[in-house]
């Protein structure tokens, strides 16, 4: 895979999270953290087409990984995580937990695969550096967690196409980076959140008859009532 410009985060974002890196942990074990985090990750997922066969571990050069089928490290010279993009690949099961052993991670791509369950409670603690999240058109049910609103530095926010019920925590609107946000097509119900810096219109909800506010129609006092 080819390896991305540091330039798609913003040079305050940047310099935040590796001071971050640098001072929580020493940077030559890194290494063996995100090679350990794809091995979880490998290892929790169904994989019917394959595709993460192609993750051979046998190899341990120092770039081996960052050759990997929808792997993109922060340089060809380390193994330093910095996306994830697995998108229509017909991988089933949960969300990886093993994911939080690539602390460099800024962007995660699992759209367009059979992704079933709940999105962690504490999502916050698995990829919090994250600036993209993309977990569009899978089967994640239950609630949106409130811990998605410590995620600070998300840029992008699709959760769509998914069987996502209850409200959508309006601690989201703390997302101050937030530029693209989508949920739609799920079964949430309430006052959506009101997004300072994004132009969020109503096609971000669309399909999800109980929600109001925001670009959607005015909330009743019953629909307020329900986020107090």
């Amino acid at each position: 895979m080819a390896v991305v410009s540091m330039r798609i985060l913003s040079p305050s974002a940047f310099i935040t999270i590796l001071v971050w890196l640098l001072l929580t942990e020493p940077f030559g074990s890194f290494a063996q953290n995100d090679v350990d985090c794809l091995r979880a990750i490998r290892s929790s997922l169904e994989d019917p087409l394959g595709y993460l066969g192609s993750w051979d571990f046998s190899n341990s050069s120092r770039t081996s990984i960052c050759k990997f089928i929808g792997i993109e490290c922060w340089h060809e010279d380390d193994n330093n995580i910095l996306n994830i993009r697995l998108p229509d690949m017909g991988l089933k099961g949960g969300f990886p937990q093993g994911i939080a052993g690539c602390r460099s991670l800024t962007g995660l791509d699992l759209s367009r695969n059979s992704i079933t369950g709940n999105i962690p409670y504490n999502v916050s603690k698995l990829i919090g550096f994250v600036t993209s999240l993309d977990l569009s058109s899978n089967q994640l049910s239950g609630e949106i967690p409130v811990d998605l609103a410590n995620c600070s530095f998300l840029n992008v926010l699709r959760l769509d196409s998914n069987q996502l019920t209850g409200q959508i925590p309006l601690q989201l609107s703390q997302l101050s980076r937030l530029k693209t946000f989508s949920v739609a097509n799920n079964r949430l119900s309430g006052q959506v959140p009101t997004f300072a810096n994004a132009n969020i219109t109503a096609e971000s909800y669309a399909n999800n008859p109980g929600l109001c506010g925001g670009p959607l129609s005015p909330c009743s006092g019953r629909s307020k009532a329900n986020h107090n």
